[in-house]
């Protein structure tokens, strides 16, 4: 058969089974034309946001630090908020730093609080950011981003929570650390 070019009505008239014409003659002779499973269509429509709740993402935020430098009595707080059930679960803290941070590692103070402010948990963290020749140890060009090793997690049921950072460094103001984060993974 050869590959012969088809009118429009010729190719309307072709239309699959699984399409229905529906005439809207507000606009003169204008055609559309309509799925006959509306479940195609709502599915379509809602897969997206099924699939985006469906991770274990709790809670997932960054804040900036100042330009001029992270002083040791500035305390980075995030309030992580209630949930309907029990949170046991896993803790990252991120950092995003400039190309040339100027320090070889970080040493962090994390306190977990519960609802009321009450310390339950304190860790100490020290994190590599560059080796022994200043090189970092992500990549990136103007910017890099470091996420700690896990830390344990757990929040009660409709009571949030708060996490408090703040460095432990000898400077008591460290420069190319420019934003500070915490991820919260529920198991």
């Amino acid at each position: 058969m050869k590959n012969k070019k088809r009118s429009y009505k010729e190719i309307e008239e072709d239309m699959p089974l699984s399409a229905e014409k529906i005439e809207d003659n507000t606009f003169g002779s204008c055609h559309r034309y309509r799925l006959l499973s509306p479940y195609i269509s709502l599915y379509l429509l809602l897969s997206p946001i099924i699939l985006s709740c469906t991770g274990s993402t709790v809670f997932h935020s960054y804040k900036p630090l100042p330009a001029e430098g992270w002083d040791r009595r500035d305390t980075v707080c995030f309030d992580v908020p209630q949930q309907a059930e029990d949170i046991r679960g896993t803790l990252f803290v991120g950092l995003r730093t400039v190309a040339h941070v100027g320090i070889q590692d970080v040493a962090l103070a994390v306190e977990q609080c519960d609802g009321a402010g009450i310390v339950s948990r304190c860790d100490t963290l020290r994190y590599p950011l560059t080796d022994a020749e200043g090189n970092a140890l992500t990549s990136g060009v103007n910017s890099h981003q470091y996420e700690t090793q896990q830390l344990p997690f757990l929040m009660r049921k409709c009571k949030g929570a708060h996490v408090r950072i703040h460095h432990l460094m000898t400077p008591e103001t460290i420069s190319g650390i420019t934003e500070l984060g915490i991820r919260v993974e529920a198991q």
